[in-house]
């Protein structure tokens, strides 16, 4: 019995000790976003000095808390810097690294008295007011101002002498520029000069408003067997090869040089279609393709193998175009896809007959790049028809890198009676607008989705609808017109910059173990894909360009990333 008793208070024990840990773990978590993303430094020391106590028999965690600790004290200029240091290296000599690091740090503090940063000027260049308060006057402030406050945005209560007060609002700003959100259609626009320069003033100020967040010195980086790990995890889901594990070892992989080849290597791997299952297919919605379930009715030749041959088109498309390194652009223009006889047959495209898929060079632009396959025609559709509000939106956020308000509730669906169903969906649409409300939302994506309608609700190419010819013309929002499929695609390379900057947030977010909201990142994080597009740029924003620049960049090479 005794020995019972024993051991039910040792499993107790030992189970508190663990849950002990795991909350340490967690506190040290919260004192990096306080650190790092919201810079409330004194919130991020109580925080790392709670996980200390917390960590019970993880000696690591502790050590690193008040490594962590001591350097938020240093940035303060708090002399308590000196006596944490001091703890870690008393407390905990079997703890290598860390105690490495405090005895630098320490001896860099005795030499050099500590500073502090607070209260210092910023730089004169966080000022844009020359370059944007006359175009927020003239084009934007009559609706983005305290009084309408339209899309949460009072442009003239910012301070554009220095950004740095408020990067989250300039941020969205800036993001808004570059998609040419704004002002809305039919009403005065910048011209394209002026548009540039706003932008392009705007992307300097940000970048110096938080500079030193974005320097990493030695004790701040990974190690690079920690790295090796990130590498594999992010480009494979797997564990370092060989390769990796040699560049690690021979202490290379902080080497840019290095790293570049690496990531041209392990792209070119068949193992990268990791990338491709695990970010692009749920970034594009394609991996809710095995649930979608079109009307037979409706669609009658739809059948399961249709539907897996979409999805196995589009895998096939995305790992060809990051092994042979094609430019991220290409995914909306690729001349080319990958087809059997039975997607060919839908797609009605001939000559291409048996089972196997092989790379087939399109007849014309209607279907290039992703917009004209099945995978994505058909999970932005409703079962039974298309749906160019959930098309429109698909493009936006992936394109333009904009996200449209939530809808209001109690919305009434579309109708769809017999007498509805015989007219076009563009008809049907204009019949739903109603809401004043709706049709200033509609009026961002609508346009977008309808474009697209030559293709019905699993991708088939069609002219007419309900016996009426198709109206596939629309404008952007800066009032340029498109007509059709192909017409929309080259319309939308204008907006390639916005595209480029989306699509490198959201695979830096990914890259980084965010969870979430896709593309989360910090404001102060902004700079780094500033910086990962720009030096992209030379070389075509090819994939292996943009994925060294996240692995290289101070987001990713940070021993401890915000979560």
């Amino acid at each position: 019995m005794m020995g019972r008793i024993t051991l039910g208070i040792l499993l107790t024990l030992s189970l508190s000790l663990l849950l002990l840990s795991e909350n340490a773990h967690e506190t040290y978590q919260r004192g990096l976003v306080q650190e790092q993303a919201a810079g409330k430094l004194p919130e991020a020391i109580e925080l790392y000095l709670q996980a200390a106590k917390e960590a019970g028999k993880d000696r690591k965690l502790a050590a690193k808390a008040l490594i962590r600790a001591a350097a938020s004290e240093e940035k303060l200029g708090q002399p308590d810097a000196v006596n944490v240091y001091g703890d870690v290296i008393r407390m905990y000599p079997d703890q290598r690294e860390q105690a490495q690091v405090a005895q630098v740090r320490l001896a860099a503090l005795m030499r050099t008295p500590a500073t502090t940063t607070q209260g210092a000027g910023r730089p004169a260049t966080t000022d844009v007011s020359a370059v944007a308060s006359p175009m927020f006057e003239e084009y934007c402030i009559r609706c983005h101002s305290q009084t309408t406050r339209t899309a949460a945005l009072a442009l003239d209560s910012l301070n554009a002498k220095n950004v740095g007060e408020n990067t989250a609002t300039w941020e969205r700003v800036l993001a808004r520029l570059r998609a040419r959100r704004d002002p809305p259609s039919g009403l005065a626009r910048p011209d394209e000069k002026t548009y540039q320069a706003v932008i392009s003033k705007l992307e300097s100020a940000l970048d110096q408003a938080y500079p030193a967040k974005n320097f990493l010195d030695a004790k701040d980086r990974a190690t690079d067997d920690e790295l090796a790990t990130r590498i594999a995890a992010f480009i494979w889901g797997s564990a370092p090869d060989a390769g990796l594990q040699e560049d690690a070892r021979k202490a290379k992989l902080h080497d840019p040089a290095t790293l570049d080849q690496q990531v041209r290597r392990m792209l070119r791997d068949p193992k990268s279609v990791h990338l491709v299952t695990s970010f692009f297919e749920p970034q594009l919605s394609v991996d809710k393709l095995d649930k979608v379930s079109p009307n037979q009715p409706t669609f009658p030749d739809f059948d399961s193998a249709l539907l897996q041959a979409m999805g196995m088109e589009t895998r096939l498309f995305l790992d060809s175009q990051l092994r042979e390194d094609h430019g991220a652009l290409e995914l909306w223009t690729a001349n080319y896809s990958f087809l059997n006889e039975r997607l060919a047959r839908h797609y009605g495209i001939p000559n291409v007959s048996g089972n196997d898929f092989r790379r087939v060079t399109l007849p014309n632009n209607n279907r290039a790049g992703l917009l004209g396959q099945g995978s994505v025609l058909t999970v932005t559709s409703q079962s039974n028809r298309t749906s160019p509000v959930t098309r429109g939106i698909w493009v936006l956020r992936n394109m333009f890198g904009m996200r449209p308000p939530d809808p209001p509730a109690n919305i009434p669906p579309i109708g769809n009676t017999p007498e509805d169903r015989a007219r076009t969906m563009r008809e049907r649409m204009a019949a739903h607008k109603t809401n004043p409300a709706c049709v200033n939302c509609h009026a961002i994506f609508d346009p977008l989705g309808l474009a697209l309608e030559n293709f019905d609700g699993v991708g088939q190419w069609r002219s007419t609808e309900g016996g009426a010819m198709i109206d596939v013309s629309g404008a952007f929002n800066d009032g340029s017109k498109f007509n059709g499929p192909a017409e929309f695609r080259a319309g939308l390379l204008k907006y390639r910059d916005a595209y480029y900057s989306n699509i490198t947030q959201q695979l830096i977010a990914y890259a980084l173990g965010r969870k979430g909201q896709s593309g989360r990142l910090y404001d102060y994080e902004m700079p780094s894909v500033r910086a990962i597009v720009k030096a992209a740029a030379p070389n075509n924003y090819r994939w292996t360009s943009i994925v060294s620049g996240i692995v290289n960049s101070a987001p990713f090479q940070k021993k401890d990333i915000v979560p």
